[in-house]
């Protein structure tokens, strides 16, 4: 995803297509938002925004405020995350996009379920979960039921959680959304562990296990493995607590090396994508040299074309002032000129050497002073 993403961006920038850079950079913060490196998916998705501010793309807008609130939510500071997800909000309903305002809603429905304000929560939830049903957006309304699973079992409402987490799974199997999956057997076997049901708590916990292990979720492993060591101390049943603690340790053994690899791959990342930034900078430069050549180009024709014409012209008289002025001009801009078309030859003479590129650049004035003034007397000769 980063190795396309990257390749995205630069071939926008090549190309001058900002939206297509403001959509390259929002893939890539998401890549950085899911190898835990929340601080350069922030600073990149800032720039996204930037760019979506500057050419008015609301949708982009729309989508840099959501992920900048997940990425908020996933650091626990939800005040934050709140914040950036109401700006996001009014501009999903602007247009009309009810998948991307599900998703807002579901996620200022998850903050205000960690700040324990319960009736915010289910009230933002619930109206992900119209918006996705309207849409028949599975993934969304399974993820929607589950959210609602989770804040009525932290409000002790067990029966009607247990309804919503029976009801997402369905629509999160529909959806392939098996992290989502893991969570709600995990949420329902902790369920039942309250209600003192040994066989219900061990059967979904277990089920969050096999599909965390069959799809390779790490996390999810560790967490139901946790569970399930603590469920059957509690039972007291220490053989199959020392099985499941086993599993939470090579888990948490193999969280530790993946988030190391994620590290490394971090850093690669960044340096590829300061590379970018380095070449669209040099194209950047390189199209702003040959943009001042042009008009450089431009002054000294025009210059030259009226100072033919008067020289050709027998009826108009010249004043001798008017003249040096001109020759003057028609002298810096062909300085100017030398100096644009010679400079990037410069840099790499003289590595970068202000003194050296200095005299080379006197040298040059040198030479065109005198035969200026020769050109000047000349035609101040013939015109007046």
């Amino acid at each position: 995803a980063m190795i396309m993403a990257l390749q995205a961006l630069e071939l926008s920038r090549k190309i001058g297509f900002a939206k297509g850079e403001a959509v390259s950079l929002n893939r890539i913060a998401n890549v950085y938002s899911i190898l835990g490196n929340y601080s350069k998916a922030m600073e990149v998705l800032l720039q996204a925004l930037q760019i979506n501010e500057k050419i008015n793309n609301v949708d982009g807008k729309q989508r840099n405020l959501t992920n900048i609130g997940v990425i908020y939510n996933r650091q626990d500071d939800y005040q934050q995350a709140l914040s950036y997800l109401f700006k996001a909000k009014p501009l999903a309903e602007e247009l009309n996009n009810k998948v991307s305002l599900s998703i807002t809603l579901y996620n200022i429905g998850e903050s205000y379920l960690r700040l324990k304000l319960f009736d915010s929560a289910t009230i933002f939830t619930q109206q992900s979960y119209n918006l996705g049903y309207q849409g028949n957006y599975s993934r969304q309304i399974g993820n929607a039921l589950n959210l609602m699973g989770e804040i009525y079992s932290a409000t002790e409402q067990n029966t009607l959680a247990l309804e919503y987490y029976r009801k997402s799974i369905p629509y999160l199997t529909k959806a392939e959304s098996y992290g989502s999956l893991c969570e709600a057997y995990l949420g329902m076997g902790k369920l039942f562990a309250k209600m003192n049901k040994n066989d219900s708590t061990i059967f979904y916990a277990k089920r969050s296990l096999v599909i965390a292990t069959e799809k390779g979720f790490t996390l999810s492993i560790r967490d139901a493995g946790r569970f399930l060591t603590s469920y059957y101390r509690i039972i007291n049943k220490p053989d199959s607590a020392f099985f499941f603690l086993d599993i939470t340790k090579i888990a948490n053994d193999s969280l530790f090396s993946q988030q190391k690899q994620k590290q490394f791959q971090s850093l690669a990342f960044d340096e590829k994508l300061r590379q970018n930034e380095i070449a669209a900078a040099e194209l950047k430069t390189k199209e702003e040299r040959k943009s001042n050549l042009q008009y450089a180009a431009i002054v000294v024709v025009l210059i030259s074309f009226i100072i033919l014409f008067f020289l050709l012209s027998r009826s108009i008289i010249v004043k001798e002032r008017f003249i040096k002025f001109f020759g003057i001009v028609g002298l810096l801009a062909v300085f100017e000129f030398i100096n644009l078309y010679i400079h990037p030859y410069l840099d790499r003479i003289t590595n970068h050497s202000p003194f050296l590129m200095l005299a080379i650049l006197i040298g040059i004035g040198a030479l065109l002073v005198p035969l200026h003034h020769k050109l000047e007397k000349w035609i101040i000769k013939i015109m007046v």
